[in-house]
């Protein structure tokens, strides 16, 4: 492990509280985006589609019957015993920010009591199909809010890396997430309604609409918005710009620690940069597109365990 005046476990408890946060505000996204696809579909096939982008099928059938609305959307937000739930991401990163307490802002604690707070006072009558639209925007502005208070208030030393490290892994996972479950929304012939709608909103899960369009201000194509949403270094949840602040951040630490370079770690995020930069090529296909996702998620997987290797023991 490399010598640092932090210990080991205060960098992986703000490792993950980062990471916990960005994956409950990203799982709210996209169960409110699933909702809307589902909306004029038979409805079980799409929810289905969630569990398998979390690979969470059989925990979810240890529990309930059918992938529906209902039972979906509790597993997810509610469910304190489905640690993928939204409740078990916000509860971790509450006590994982406990532990350093010492080492984070009063406010971001002060925000962080009060989000789990409001979401441990949920009840199924409140996430209700007609109310889910309303209870993700609730979810999604909570960790919006404790973002802005981080900013501001999270002093920028060695604790602040390893926020930075887990958030930017989560996001660049969560990205490519939203957009594997979307993408094969979004074609259609010219002038089909249906597509245009799914694309709006998937751009709009990840706050990228009026990104896109300032980029893409005519028409468009399911493949222009797969380069938008993984390329483009000036999109906040390009995955691009997560792995660029992923290695700039990195590099602080490696700056930290007297510059000591923990080869693994950068071997791992070589990587995740070399799969970036040549796995999807020019043309893009669904096929293509679904492999190249599951590789970056490996990749991505791949730089976590070596950071968790590298520094917290």
């Amino acid at each position: 492990m490399a010598k640092s005046n932090l210990l080991s476990r205060f960098a992986a408890n703000t490792y993950w509280l980062g990471r916990y946060l960005e994956r409950a505000e990203n799982l709210a996204r996209i169960l409110d985006t699933n909702e809307t696809y589902a909306r004029d579909t038979s409805g079980g096939a799409n929810w289905q589609r969630v569990l398998d982008l979390y690979s969470d099928s059989a925990r979810f059938h240890d529990s309930y019957d059918t992938p529906d609305a209902e039972s979906v959307l509790n597993f997810y937000i509610l469910d304190g015993d489905n640690p993928t739930s939204i409740i078990s991401a916000v509860s971790r990163a509450r006590e994982n920010a406990r532990a350093v307490r010492h080492l984070i802002s009063t406010e971001m604690w002060v925000q962080l009591n009060a989000f789990h707070y409001r979401l441990s006072h949920l009840t199924r009558r409140d996430i209700w199909l007609t109310n889910i639209a309303q209870a993700c925007a609730g979810i999604r502005l909570d960790c919006q809010t404790f973002e802005g208070v981080a900013e501001g208030t999270f002093f920028r030393g060695e604790t602040w890396c390893f926020y930075q490290l887990g958030k930017y892994i989560e996001r660049a996972d969560q990205t490519t997430r939203v957009l594997d479950m979307g993408y094969d929304q979004l074609h259609g012939e010219d002038g089909d309604a249906v597509a245009a709608v799914n694309r709006d909103v998937l751009l709009r899960s990840v706050s990228g609409y009026h990104a896109f369009r300032s980029r893409y201000p005519s028409a468009t194509t399911p493949q222009d918005i797969a380069i938008f949403m993984l390329y483009d270094e000036q999109f906040p949840r390009a995955v691009t710009l997560c792995v660029n602040y992923v290695t700039a951040r990195l590099q602080d630490l490696e700056k930290r620690h007297g510059g000591i370079r923990e080869i693994d770690l950068e071997k791992s995020r070589k990587s995740l940069v070399f799969c970036l930069e040549t796995g999807l090529g020019h043309r893009v296909t669904s096929r293509r597109l679904h492999k190249f996702l599951d590789d970056l998620q490996i990749a991505l997987g791949q730089v976590s365990d070596a950071v968790g290797k590298a520094y917290f023991g």
